[in-house]
């Protein structure tokens, strides 16, 4: 009798470890997945990382939270990725900027080789954006109007050597003009400005632009051939100036995630791109889609580092 207790307690016992152990693992991987966006909430990096979050929460089977942390040209937010903890629940949305043009301006708290890069997730037009009610409606008629008012364009910026503040050095060169910058914290500030007279000038990717289509016009799309999104938005290149400045972005973790956390995460952000809502997004919108898996999306940033750091370079602001 003593024996079949035993074996009976046992027994319990190792039903009861059986289904706490499942139910521990259920519980992580439930565990919230957070998506550090570095920028204010509703600009462009924003759009499209929200876009992803229903693909994301299918494809994880986790509650994804997007949280913006905005500041320092997205470096406050891209830090924050890197100083987590490498077990694959904080992500961020990495933009272009924070990842190969600030590092090169100044000492960040981390550098190009801080974090696992997972899959780009987008790569969108820039536009020259102004208010609807702007005095000029042509990028000649702009130029025409700084070069006649030199340093009362004011052109607002999210960050010394973001790609906006690099487009719009290469314009002002390019039309022999003077632009006053006026550093902002993201799309959505800048639209404010914009609307409020505080900046004359701005330059989003093109879903923020569309977004916010009722109270913006573009003088030009930054790429060589009109966006087949978008026919009717004329390209810098029709105007004269050979400018072609994109904005992308991807998902990256901090450095340190095992190869199976690598794979999981690549295959659910491949899903979320190709995912009907994102997609659907992306047409209302009027942002074409991209995606590049992790292998090929590390080798893309480091050539765009270094790209970056001579354009940086020729324009004397590397950091000494």
């Amino acid at each position: 009798m003593k024996r079949n207790a035993i074996r009976t307690l046992a027994g319990v016992a190792s039903a009861i470890a059986v289904t706490m152990a499942a139910t521990g693992a259920s519980a992580q991987s439930n565990r919230p997945v957070t998506v550090v966006v570095p920028f204010a909430a509703g600009g462009g990096t924003d759009i499209t990382t929200r876009a992803m979050q229903s693909g994301l929460t299918d494809a994880l089977d986790a509650n994804i939270v997007v949280k913006n942390t905005a500041g320092a040209g997205g470096t406050l937010g891209v830090g924050e990725v890197a100083r987590a903890r490498a077990d694959g629940r904080t992500l961020g949305m990495a933009p272009v900027g924070p990842l190969t043009t600030q590092p090169h301006l100044r000492a960040l708290p981390y550098n190009i080789d801080s974090f696992d890069y997972i899959c780009l997730a987008y790569s969108a037009p820039t536009v020259i954006a102004v208010a609807k009610d702007a005095p000029f409606s042509t990028l000649e008629e702009m130029v025409s109007h700084a070069k006649t008012n030199p340093g009362e364009v004011t052109f607002a910026v999210q960050a010394i050597g973001s790609v906006p503040h690099i487009a719009g050095l290469a314009l002002a060169e390019a039309a022999g003009i003077e632009m006053t910058y006026l550093p902002v914290n993201g799309d959505g500030p800048a639209l404010k400005a914009l609307l409020d007279g505080t900046a004359d000038v701005f330059i989003p990717h093109v879903s923020f632009f569309s977004s916010n289509a009722e109270q913006l016009k573009s003088l030009a799309m930054l790429q060589s051939e009109r966006l087949k999104e978008q026919p009717d938005l004329a390209t810098a290149a029709e105007q004269g100036y050979d400018l072609d400045f994109p904005i992308w972005g991807g998902i990256v973790a901090p450095k340190g995630l095992t190869e199976e956390d690598v794979t999981r995460l690549e295959g659910a952000c491949e899903a979320a791109v190709n995912s009907a809502p994102f997609q659907e997004r992306m047409e209302a919108v009027k942002q074409p889609s991209a995606y590049m898996g992790s292998v090929e999306f590390t080798a893309f940033v480091r050539e765009k580092y270094e790209t970056n750091r001579v354009l940086l370079e020729k324009a004397g602001l590397l950091s000494k």
